[in-house]
């Protein structure tokens, strides 16, 4: 922020103050996830409350307002306002008095960070602290508002695919910290600056993996750690097509640039290579095995990253159908047009498919018959697949595409079977794929991975700026995909005032209830927000701001009043151990 903080703002909150009833002396507004866009999210992760505190609230008035001559902040204040609103439009008074006053007279109390709470439950309380400032609630609203929305959005994308990296990792993994498979890779293609480093460090709550080196200082800075102590986040060496195609250039062969990063370059680091700026089945097929002395003698491991392509198949090959028994495998021979119906209950694509059975592997085809037919009331004609078209290759063996490139390095390098009885590569080789990895790619390549027999700590995958701010939805039936942008209204999130106070301090009942839109409805009164052993938070409005503060218990805890930071600082540590109630440890 470079400018006055009073002129971060919609340009009407600058009307407000004259606006509101007069005599108010207190006034008290809740900041709210009022519904989910998501249909499987009924959650919210608080994350970017003290960095914005500490970023806005603190530094910013100090620097930009309160340590700059009075004066100096009217003058900015008037001329941006009477030259855009319109002079007498707005009453400037207020300025001057607040600076006077030498502080921001707010109190903020809220959730500890980290919390995942219910739809519908405020997560933060603001109030005034000083009667004659009712008008700087509202005000901070839209600041924010956009300072924290895209910061607990990408950390929700962070916990939907840690919930899928979970689930995978407890099937198919021995001794794997699942933060440290999946990671972001969103940076260039974020809005701003400011919004890849917020996004990176809400991502970083979830995994160890990022690409966006800043958000490694924004967390430093706000949240009480240090890389030096604490894993705050991980990059890692990786080439790019102007390495990889300048190179080739030289001497037309790729080989001398993989056993030059081997043996001159990094020795003795973990690197990964893109891999396909010509042929990249022609590297992992050929070329790789030319050099599988360097590799093998490498003391790291070298990741093997695809980069066009449908990211599933290059990671984890064709589609496999293993025939569970005989019966199943005589009906498929029998009866392919039956068999393939069930199999693929009405979808309307041609697809191939490696049938497996006995220790026989089989390329089928699967192309579908459409047939029409003329309405009877209608008189226009209807498509719809009739049946579908079988034919099978015996004998078949998969080439390195069919395999993808985990099985493909295997077949190269082997590896171990570990305890759960999944084939883990050698450790000097690793699939990566760093692009177009949405939360159904994700789980598709390690749903294809451990059908196939491989831990998913095989590869590491890259989450780009398209699946934070946007999810695609996979419906299963139709195989049809739609997509949902992300934004502020993904949660419906928004700051409403629901309590006030007159002069001599009688309690005014607010409350925003739209007839035609009843999820916009806000609370009335004053909150207590308390949780049950199982998670689950709950809000009890209508109450009055004593019988607020007197509750027995409230979650909502005061964390900023007048300027200072009122609450012990929370840790990157503390909120992800919050967030997951994880107790391992975080340092290095």
């Amino acid at each position: 922020m470079l400018t006055n903080p009073l002129l971060m703002i919609d340009f009407y909150k600058a009307t407000h103050s004259e606006q509101y009833p007069k005599g108010l002396t207190k006034m008290v507004s809740y900041y709210t996830p009022r519904m989910s866009r998501l249909n499987d999210v009924d959650k919210v992760t608080l994350f970017g409350l003290q960095a914005f505190i500490k970023e806005y609230l603190i530094e910013g008035f100090n620097q930009y307002f309160f340590n700059r001559p009075v004066e100096e902040v009217v003058a900015e204040y008037t001329r941006v306002l009477n030259y855009t609103m319109g002079e007498g439009s707005y009453d400037a008074t207020k300025v001057t008095k607040l600076h006077g006053l030498g502080y921001l007279p707010l109190q903020i109390s809220a959730l500890p960070e980290g919390t995942r709470s219910n739809i519908g439950v405020p997560q933060i309380e603001i109030t005034n602290t000083h009667p004659d400032f009712v008008w700087l609630v509202n005000t901070i609203e839209t600041l924010l508002s956009c300072t924290m929305w895209h910061t607990q959005v990408s950390a929700e994308v962070g916990y939907r695919y840690r919930k899928i990296v979970d689930k995978y990792v407890d099937w198919t993994c021995e001794n794997v910290d699942p933060r440290n498979v999946l990671g972001d890779f969103s940076m260039r293609g974020q809005q701003s600056a400011e919004s890849a480093i917020k996004s990176s460090a809400g991502w970083l709550l979830s995994f160890n993996n990022t690409a966006t080196v800043p958000a490694i200082m924004w967390l430093e800075k706000n949240y009480n750690c240090d890389v030096t102590k604490d894993v705050v986040g991980r990059g890692a060496i990786s080439t790019e097509h102007s390495v990889m195609c300048s190179n080739f250039s030289v001497d037309g062969d790729e080989i001398t640039q993989v056993k030059r990063l081997l043996t001159e370059i990094y020795p003795k680091h973990s690197f990964s290579m893109v891999s396909d700026s010509y042929d990249y089945w022609n590297l992992v097929t050929n070329l790789l095995p030319q050099c599988k002395a360097e590799i093998m003698a490498h003391e790291g491991y070298i990741g093997i990253r695809g980069d066009s392509g449908d990211p599933i198949e290059v990671i984890a090959g064709k589609e496999i159908y293993n025939f569970k028994d005989q019966s199943e495998f005589d009906c498929f021979l029998n009866y392919p047009n039956r068999w393939a119906w069930d199999v693929f209950d009405g979808a309307e694509y041609d697809t191939d498919l490696i049938g497996y059975f006995n220790g026989e592997y089989m390329k089928i085809h699967v192309t579908c018959e459409w047939m029409n037919e003329r309405g009877a009331y209608t008189d226009r004609k209807y498509y719809f697949v009739d049946e579908y078209n079988v034919t099978v290759e015996r004998n078949y063996q998969p080439t390195a595409e069919d395999m993808g490139t985990v099985w493909a390095l295997w077949q190269t390098f082997g590896g171990k079977v570990n305890a759960k009885g999944y084939k883990v590569l050698d450790p000097h080789v690793k699939a990566i794929y760093g692009d177009s990895i949405t939360p159904y790619r994700c789980e598709e390549i390690y749903r294809r991975l451990a059908t196939k027999g491989f831990a998913i700590n095989n590869v590491v995958l890259g989450v780009g700026s398209f699946s934070m701010m946007c999810l695609e939805n996979h419906n299963d039936e139709t195989d049809e995909f739609t997509y949902s942008p992300y934004t502020r209204d993904t949660f419906g999130i928004a700051v409403k005032a629901t309590y006030a106070e007159d002069a001599d301090g009688n309690p005014i009942m607010i409350m925003k209830q739209p007839k035609g839109c009843s999820w916009k409805k806000s609370q009335k009164g004053c909150c207590v927000v308390t949780h049950d052993e199982n998670g689950n938070y709950f809000c009890e409005d209508g109450h009055t701001w004593k019988e607020a503060c007197d509750a027995e218990i409230n979650d909502l805890i005061p964390m900023f009043i007048n300027g200072t930071v009122l609450h012990p600082e929370e840790t990157l540590k503390d909120i992800c151990e919050r967030m997951y109630e994880y107790k391992g440890s975080m340092d290095i």
